[in-house]
């Protein structure tokens, strides 16, 4: 079998829409949603307008589409609860993940956060519903230790660590440094104590 024939067909309607998503991803990746023409997305698709339009109502219709994509498989994406029980080894477990999946997903973040403070109001509402999903997960993974205190105010902590997280990420992005991941520990370190139980 020549590897001509062993190469699946991509002309169904579900693989043309997702070779436009990524087509869509990589050109506002580059050069922003603003600057890239439905044509060109079209074009660059092997698609026509009309048949970008057949999948995508708008250009906004597709914007929401690879801020959806995106977001499915990164901070957003499947979640699976660290599997240790003290918060500590939790908080480390959970924020490491989560930092080589920001790393993992660079472009796309740094698409939707520029597209966000230029105004974009797809950017902002698909950024607002990924940051309460995270803090939503943290407020889990608090919650699962077994050294939690009664009284710990997840609420709060899952913010601080979000928060921490996010500025660790665009430092690794200033400086393309993967070590910045070694603050982690030290950082669990220093939040544990107020979360945790006494006894």
């Amino acid at each position: 079998m020549s590897a001509r024939t062993a190469t699946p067909k991509r002309g169904t309607a579900g693989a043309t829409r997702d070779r436009i998503v990524a087509t869509a991803l990589r050109l506002f990746s580059e050069r922003g949603t603003a600057a890239v023409s439905v044509r060109e997305l079209a074009e660059a698709s092997g698609v026509t307008v009309p048949g970008l339009y057949y999948h995508f109502a708008s250009k906004a219709d597709l914007i929401r589409a690879v801020y959806a994509a995106r977001s499915d498989g990164g901070v957003d994406g499947p979640f699976d609860p660290p599997v240790s029980s003290t918060v500590e080894t939790r908080i480390v477990e959970q924020a490491a993940r989560e930092f080589a999946r920001l790393v993992d997903d660079a472009d796309f973040l740094r698409l939707m956060h520029r597209e966000a403070v230029l105004g974009d109001a797809d950017a902002l509402e698909v950024g607002g519903e990924l940051a309460i999903a995270w803090r939503a997960r943290w407020q889990i993974v608090l919650a699962g230790a077994d050294d939690i205190a009664p009284d710990a105010d997840v609420v709060t902590a899952a913010d601080v660590i979000v928060t921490f997280l996010w500025g660790l990420f665009v430092e690794y992005l200033n400086r393309r440094d993967p070590t910045v991941a070694g603050r982690i520990e030290a950082f669990a370190e220093l939040v544990t104590p107020a979360l945790r139980s006494a006894s």
